[in-house]
Formats: C-alpha cells, sequence, structure tokens
C-alpha cells in the first residue's frame, strides 16, 4: 500500500503494480510512463488528506509506504494508524525519502537522489533490483547532461514560488535547493522558509522565479500576481518566470523533468531537450 503519490509511481516504475492493494488518491496527472499502469487502481483516502486507521487497516496491508514516518500519514492524533500500529497489524512499513519532518530541510537527507534510493530499496524489499538499476541509470544520465549544460555558468539567485498572497508560500530547503542548485542556482531564501512576508519576498533581489504550480493553480493567475506586487524584483523586470510544476521537484520519477526545467529557466540559452515523464 502507497499513501504518497511519488511513491506509488516508483513503485509502477518497476512494474510492482500487482503488488498494490491500494493508494492514497493522487494529487496529480501521473506520469506518461506509469500512467496506464496506474489505471484502476483502488484509492484510499483523499488528494490532500490520508485514509484513517480502520480503512488502512482493513485491507490488511503487508507493507506500508510513506513519505515520511513521523505524523504526516501515519499521525494517530489525525485519525491515522501510527507505524507502531501497522507493525502490530503485520505489516512493513517503509518510509520512502524521510524519516522525520525536519529532515526535508536538508540537502543531505532529501535531495535528487532520494528517489533513486527509494527504487534501489523498493528493488531489493520485491526482488526487482535489476528493474531499479535500469530505471536509476536513466535518471542519473538525465542529471548528468543537466550538470555537463550548467558546468561554468553564472550562478542565478532563484526563488520557488508556490502561492499565496500575504504571507506568500516558498518552496526551500532538502530538495528544491538541491534542484536549484545543480541547475545552476542560489535559492534566495533560507532552507527553513516556507513562509515569507510579502516586504521579504520583494526584498529577495530574485533574479528568476519558479512558480511551483500543482492541479487547480492557474499559472496566468500566479504570473499575474506576481507582476502586480513585485514589479521592481529583476526577475519580474526581465520577464524571468517560469513554470515548474510541484509534481516535478518531488522525489518522483519526473524529478529529473523539473530539473531539465529549472536549468533552462535560469539559462535560456540552453535550451536543452526535456527528458519524458
Amino acid at each position: 500500500m502507497s499513501l504518497w503519490q511519488s511513491n506509488t509511481e516508483a513503485l509502477l516504475a518497476l512494474g510492482l503494480r500487482d503488488k498494490i492493494v491500494a493508494v492514497q488518491a493522487d494529487y496529480a496527472p501521473y506520469p506518461d510512463s506509469v500512467a496506464k499502469a496506474a489505471d484502476g487502481l483502488q484509492t484510499i483516502g483523499s488528494m490532500m488528506g490520508f485514509p484513517p486507521k480502520e480503512v488502512l487497516l482493513s485491507e490488511k496491508p503487508d507493507f506500508v509506504t510513506g513519505q515520511v514516518l513521523e505524523g504526516f500519514a501515519f499521525d494517530a492524533s489525525q485519525g491515522y494508524a501510527s507505524v507502531e500500529q501497522l507493525e502490530q497489524a503485520g505489516a512493513t512499513v517503509y518510509g520512502a525519502n524521510l524519516c522525520g519532518a525536519t529532515d526535508s530541510q536538508s540537502t543531505k537527507i532529501w535531495n535528487i537522489d532520494s528517489v533513486s534510493k527509494t527504487l534501489r530499496d523498493y528493488g531489493t524489499i520485491f526482488n526487482v533490483s535489476a528493474k531499479a538499476n535500469e530505471v536509476i541509470a536513466r535518471l542519473d544520465a538525465e542529471k548528468e547532461e543537466v550538470v555537463k549544460a550548467v558546468r561554468g555558468k553564472p550562478t542565478v539567485k532563484t526563488a520557488y514560488f508556490n502561492g499565496g498572497s500575504g504571507p506568500v508560500i516558498v518552496l526551500a530547503g532538502g530538495i528544491y535547493d538541491d534542484l536549484i542548485s545543480t541547475a545552476g542556482g542560489k535559492n534566495v531564501f533560507s532552507s527553513d522558509s516556507v513562509y515569507v512576508s510579502k516586504e521579504e519576498f520583494a526584498a529577495s533581489d530574485a533574479d528568476v522565479i519558479l512558480v511551483g504550480t500543482f492541479p487547480g493553480q492557474d499559472f496566468a493567475t500566479q504570473k499575474a500576481f506576481l507582476e502586480g506586487n513585485f514589479p521592481d524584483l529583476p526577475a519580474v523586470k526581465n520577464g524571468r518566470i517560469s513554470e515548474v510544476p510541484t509534481q516535478e521537484t518531488d522525489s518522483s520519477i519526473s524529478v529529473m523533468v523539473g530539473l531539465t526545467k529549472i536549468a533552462n529557466a535560469l539559462h535560456p540559452d540552453l535550451d536543452l531537450p526535456v527528458p519524458s515523464s
């Protein structure tokens, strides 16, 4: 059972569709490479809510994977089954990418290569290591294309905007910082930033603004908000505002799609081909 879409995508990429009893409802369209395999998956919970304890336990899963072991999908105070309760019911629980919520701030713990670790672990658990190595090799090759292309390029001051009208939401730390730095940029906000005031955003001096959209959020509307509220930012003055959906900057099989889009946004002369998802 998978309680996070990026985990589901990794399982599907390894050909494990027949092992999946149920998944948390998806929060974005599945990548093309696994969309067909995702058809008909039983969903429990909702796009923004994990399944209640009773619903999850009723499925009698042998293996449950979430993104993080502490809180979130396993937060008993929210009515979800805890790791201990699942283990008592006979399930093995695996936290893909993170153990605790604060791990998300560290690029050493949560980074571009986190999905490769998850794929490798799933490969071992389900005895499909050869397939895992194949998928990892493709991701590594896509990453290397970007690394080679941005080598020697000037560092670009970058903000990753994720909505809100005041305070505004920014994506920073962990995989977001790793993506931006690997693409040749530097996040203008500290790794523990989530909500920043409009004044702080205006003072960031960002040369490029990435807009992390998700289903139901319109890029044109977000772009208009930035242009109307931060006209003096270099990124706004120079028209350097680019959409990079948050699904493509999660630790998923689409992460190199996001990396390539960020590199192209930071260095428009590159025009790197975006890999298929």
